[in-house]
Order: structure tokens, then C-alpha cells, then sequence
């Protein structure tokens, strides 16, 4: 069987997200969105913060928003705010019905995972994952 991709290639690939300090700067909520999640990705909390929550002021029923805040906010040891915004995510996937279904799924159980970390200690989705559709 052919390898799909030689070691060099893989470390090739560009990594997202990309380089905050090189984004023009941003005009659109998505556009703010994008740089508040590479912001997090360096671990300049701060400044995704600010970045997240002007995408929310622009567009406030943004499910990623509200989702990579609460990352942000986790990561600053800011439980409480970080469940407030987890908890928004999950408020906002239950109200629009439409779009990408696996997409809402998963954002929505690894929400619920991040506030039982968070309240319980514990991910605690074993009833969540395992349940049976019948």
C-alpha cells in the first residue's frame, strides 16, 4: 500500500490558527472570532478575550464565539465566566435549529465536558456518549 504522505510533507503543512500579529485587522465578527482563537492558541489570553467578545457584540448568537470564550476564560482560571460562556454556547445551539447538526453535536458535548470539568471535576459524559437512540 502507498503512503498518502512522506514525513517531510506532513511538517509541511501549515498549522491553523495562523499568526495573530499578521491579521489586518479585523472588520467582520468572524474576522475577530478567527484572531480571539489564535490569540488562545499562543496563550495570549488577554487579547482573545477582547478579540471574542467584539465578535459577540457584532453578532451575538455566535455558537464558536461564545464556545472559544469559555476556552479563554478557562484557561485565565476564570471558572465562573467560563460556565456562564460554555452555558451561552449551549443556549444558543439548542435555539437554532439549523446548520451543521454533527458540528452542534460535538460543540455541545464538548461544552457539557468542559462546565462538569470545571463544576464537578470530572468530564462525566458517559451517559451523554453512550446512550442509546431508540
Amino acid at each position: 500500500m502507498k503512503k498518502l504522505f512522506s514525513k517531510k510533507e506532513v511538517f509541511k503543512v501549515k498549522s491553523l490558527p495562523y499568526d495573530p500579529v499578521s491579521i489586518s485587522e479585523p472588520t467582520t465578527p468572524d474576522e475577530y472570532r478567527q484572531r480571539g482563537t489564535a490569540y488562545y492558541a499562543r496563550k495570549h489570553y488577554q487579547a482573545a478575550e477582547a478579540d471574542l467578545n467584539q465578535a459577540i457584540r457584532m453578532e451575538s448568537n455566535s455558537i464558536d464565539a461564545y464556545y472559544m470564550l469559555g476556552m479563554v476564560y478557562k484557561a485565565m482560571k476564570s471558572d465562573e465566566e467560563a460556565v456562564t460562556a460554555f452555558t451561552q454556547a449551549l443556549e444558543l445551539i439548542k435555539d437554532q435549529p439549523e446548520g451543521n447538526k454533527v458540528k452542534k453535536d460535538m460543540l455541545r458535548r464538548l461544552a457539557l465536558g468542559h462546565i462538569n470539568s470545571i463544576t464537578q471535576g470530572d468530564w462525566n459524559l458517559e451517559k451523554e456518549i453512550w446512550q442509546r437512540k431508540t
